[in-house]
């Protein structure tokens, strides 16, 4: 990688993360150039098992994702780090893992279980949660591994309270606070003043990245992005197909050739002719794609 997340974050005003949760999206940030990716517990959840994100999904989720993805992007990847999946002495385990995996970050919760079913989840204590962001940092094998601490407490305790919390985990040694939920205009004001590190925000419905920036925010995690847009697609696709027995009508939507195309299969070709597995000359894969292309006209 070219640029570490800090310099990134650093050069960037707000950095801007897009989800990804598979070979496709991962590839799709490649191709459109973004400059880091997120990997969230909630897109696992929901493209490995067809759960939802209420506390399924566990480490070696998360590591899996992260070994078999990161490779793919090529970008520095923020990966979902839960509540560390237990006390400090686990959050130290998953740092290490999620370290060794290829992650360039994780971010730490403070809430209990019963996170997204509903608003006023509980949270750990301040202590609990401050033992858990230090361990976290002691655990690390680099200080280019970033450790964000991330508050849930907002709907339980009220933003004052949330922002409390923030700095007290910056106190601890957090790289980057992630504020999980809406701030008043007094506490964003006081959160930026008092924030020595960069503050991370999920991106809220009607807000673009500018907003976020205006409020605080120095990086602004897509989450829900790639596989909520990928369900709208296939939605679309299957009901086409439901429909009219035929996905006639969206085929321009459709190509076989345009995806291998972007799945690297020239690339693959040329390797093949290189080492004999194809004839230099043979050019039956290039008519059989133009046919294609020809019959979607």
């Amino acid at each position: 990688m070219a640029r570490s997340l800090r310099t990134l974050i650093a050069e960037s005003h707000p950095l801007i993360v897009p989800s990804m949760y598979d070979g496709i999206s991962a590839l799709l940030i490649k191709e459109l150039e973004f400059e880091a990716a997120y990997i969230g517990s909630y897109a696992t959840g929901a493209s490995r098992y067809g759960v939802p994100d209420i506390g399924y999904i566990g480490l070696e989720d998360m590591a899996d994702q992260v070994r078999r993805l990161a490779p793919i992007a090529g970008v520095p990847v923020i990966v979902d780090g839960e509540g560390g999946w237990g006390n400090p002495i686990h959050v130290a385990r998953s740092v290490q893992v999620l370290e060794r995996a290829g992650a360039a970050a994780t971010h730490i919760e403070d809430h209990d279980f019963g996170k997204h079913i509903t608003a006023k989840s509980s949270v750990i204590s301040t202590g609990k949660a401050v033992d858990k962001i230090k361990a976290a940092v002691d655990a690390r094998a680099s200080e280019d591994f970033l450790i964000i601490a991330r508050t849930d407490s907002l709907f339980v305790e009220g933003p004052a309270a949330g922002v409390d919390r923030l700095l007290a985990y910056q106190e601890a040694g957090a790289d980057g606070l992630f504020v999980a939920g809406f701030l008043d205009a007094d506490s964003w004001t006081r959160l930026k003043a008092e924030s020595r590190v960069p503050i991370y925000s999920p991106d809220f419905p009607q807000h673009s990245a500018a907003d976020h920036a205006a409020q605080g925010a120095d990086v602004v995690l897509y989450y829900g992005l790639a596989h909520i847009a990928a369900k709208a697609g296939m939605l679309e696709a299957y009901e086409v197909l439901k429909k009219n027995a035929s996905t006639v009508s969206i085929e321009n939507k459709l190509s076989v050739a345009g995806f291998d195309e972007f799945l690297g299969i020239e690339d693959a070709r040329v390797q093949a002719r290189k080492y004999g597995l194809i004839d230099q000359n043979d050019d039956s894969m290039n008519e059989m794609a133009r046919a294609f292309k020809a019959a979607q006209k």
